[in-house]
């Protein structure tokens, strides 16, 4: 019996596997989960120099970052106690406000070049 549709799948993770939790953490994260399968398994089998690459598209990675910069954040913040603070419950030291705000951020050409590099080193090793 031949498949209905053979460009629709049904995937199951297995929730004991560490490889399977973090591979659906990675798609739950991503607003366009075909492309980015597609593009890890062309990458898979054809290698990451493969001469078709997907378009990137930082809206897609954008939740996926936000959610690894905020762990790498509280991480660091939890290894680094918050300063004293003096009498009337003040901090001597200036804050630096790192709290997320609902706001369009325009990232310039630079910083999508370094992260699609920075992937791309990822993928090699």
């Amino acid at each position: 019996m031949a498949k209905k549709n053979p460009y629709v799948f049904t995937i199951g993770f297995d929730e004991t596997d560490p490889v399977h939790v973090r591979a659906a953490e990675i798609l739950n994260g991503t607003k366009k989960k075909a492309q980015l399968i597609a593009a890890a398994i062309l990458s898979y089998v054809d290698g990451a120099d493969s001469e078709r690459r997907p378009d990137f598209n930082m809206e897609s990675f954008q939740p996926l970052l936000e959610k690894l910069i905020q762990k790498e954040l509280e991480r660091v913040m939890s290894r680094h106690p918050a300063p004293p603070a003096d009498e009337e419950g003040q901090s001597s030291e200036s804050i630096l406000d790192l709290s997320y705000e609902e706001k369009e951020t325009k990232m310039d050409e630079n910083v999508t070049r370094n992260i699609i590099e920075a992937m791309d080193i990822f993928r090699k090793n």
